[in-house]
């Protein structure tokens, strides 16, 4: 495969090719059209407002608003339709990113603190990969700076599989390499349906591991290893109908 210039990796491109190289290719290298999923719409709903609920200069504080009014107004204003089937099937979701935006309301808003940057984009070279993605929030604590990245995830994991390591890996290192952050005391993941907040001990065995991962699949990605990986999502796969292993699954 000849790697042209807006070749890259990222944390969620690993992620896909992970889970199955056949799909990666269907997306990055063929460009096939992708759906919108009303999941992905919920989730950067979410994302949105809480980047804006942080933001160092669009907080609630300097708009001078009441913060709870705020939040719901920065929902109305940035939530995304795309991917719902139907209007009821919009109506519940938005009902449902209400009912979780007042519970992180209730359980956060005392001890306020706007982030010291959000939605902050980062790129890197490692061996002859760019590496590239974007860090929902950053606060300043203690001296250092604490990492946090979003999830809405219906699911709160009891266990973390080596793939899902890489992106705090990925954090750590876009912090240092790329973001100049040298004291990154934090990092953690917060479950906003469940205000759950996971925080990553990355110790430098999990970095190198890490970036040999990385590596490793941009290699097999420039060699063209696009074998089929059935597993158990190949049912709800955008291209289940023309994958040559679901239709040998299927029959």
């Amino acid at each position: 495969m000849e790697q042209d210039k807006e070749f890259h990796l990222s944390f969620s491109r690993i992620a896909i090719y992970n889970e199955c190289p056949l799909r990666y290719k269907y997306i990055y290298v063929d460009k096939l059209p992708t759906e919108a999923r009303s999941y992905f719409s919920f989730g950067n709903s979410i994302h949105k407002v809480l980047e804006k609920f942080y933001h160092p200069e669009e907080n609630f504080k300097r708009k001078d608003k009441p913060p709870l009014e705020y939040l719901m107004e920065l929902l109305e204003k940035h939530w995304i339709s795309e991917g719902y089937k139907t209007e009821n099937q919009e109506k519940k979701a938005k009902e449902e990113a209400k009912k979780i935006l007042l519970r992180y309301y209730r359980e956060n808003i005392f001890g306020f603190k706007p982030a010291y940057i959000v939605e902050r984009s980062f790129s890197f070279e490692l061996d002859k990969f760019k590496v590239i993605g974007r860090i929902d929030r950053i606060d300043k604590v203690d001296g250092g700076y604490k990492i946090i990245d979003y999830k809405t995830s219906r699911l709160l994991p009891k266990f973390f599989r080596e793939i899902d390591l890489l992106q705090p890996v990925i954090y750590k290192v876009a912090a240092e390499k790329a973001l100049s952050l040298e004291n990154t005391k934090e990092i953690s993941m917060i479950y906003v349906r469940f205000n759950e907040e996971i925080k990553f001990n990355i110790e430098k065995r999990f970095i190198e591991k890490g970036l040999e991962k990385i590596i490793g699949t941009g290699n097999k990605i420039l060699d063209e290893q696009f074998d089929p990986l059935p597993n158990g999502r190949c049912s709800t796969c955008e291209f289940r109908n023309i994958c040559p292993a679901f239709k040998e699954k299927s029959k």
